[in-house]
């Protein structure tokens, strides 16, 4: 498997992180809402900036699993979120996939964009096997998302992470290549 240049949908370019991607990076990492179902956050401004220079740090690895990309809207060069493409196993082709989106973008689909597209660049670009996601239980806008395009839910882990103090059930998605090439609206 080879690294990610940048995914292009109808609306947005999911592209490497670059420092001057600082401002809309934090916009979104410092709120509440867009971090309420992570491990971290909301972020202060040298957290976001340390997390950035992190992330931008992973581009020049050898060998390299995660990809922590901008998602832009296209014509604006406004970043409005991340998108993650992780390498999980690379013998058995499996890859993890995430996203936040800031919160002034929800219900706008980009999120089902995002997702479409990293599920095109790892089925069709990156020859990938399996995609899956996980997701907080209580996540409803993620679990329709996921289940609308079409992953499967596998699995449901009870308490399995601690976020803001608070031990979290999460549920495991997942969709394999033939399920996305059989899959009709995915076609031409």
């Amino acid at each position: 498997m080879t690294g990610i240049t940048a995914v292009e949908t109808k609306r947005l370019i999911l592209r490497e992180l670059d420092e001057d991607d600082f401002e809309d990076i934090h916009e979104f990492k410092s709120d509440p809402q867009v971090v309420k179902y992570l491990t971290w956050g909301p972020n202060s401004r040298e957290q976001t900036l340390q997390s950035l220079r992190k992330q931008i740090a992973f581009q020049n690895e050898e060998n390299r699993k995660l990809h922590v990309l901008a998602v832009e809207i296209k014509g604006t060069k406004k970043v409005i979120g991340n998108a993650l493409f992780m390498v999980r196993d690379q013998d058995f082709k499996t890859v993890e996939i995430g996203y936040f989106i800031n919160s002034n973008y929800w219900k706008q689909g980009y999120g089902i964009e995002i997702v479409k597209g990293l599920l095109d660049f790892g089925f069709n670009t990156m020859d990938v096997h399996r995609i899956y996601a996980v997701c907080d239980a209580e996540n409803t806008g993620s679990i329709k998302l996921l289940s609308k395009i079409g992953f499967r839910q596998e699995g449901h882990f009870i308490k399995n992470l601690k976020i803001k103090g608070q031990w979290r059930d999460h549920y495991l998605f997942a969709m394999l290549s033939k399920e996305f090439i059989n899959k009709p609206e995915n076609e031409g």
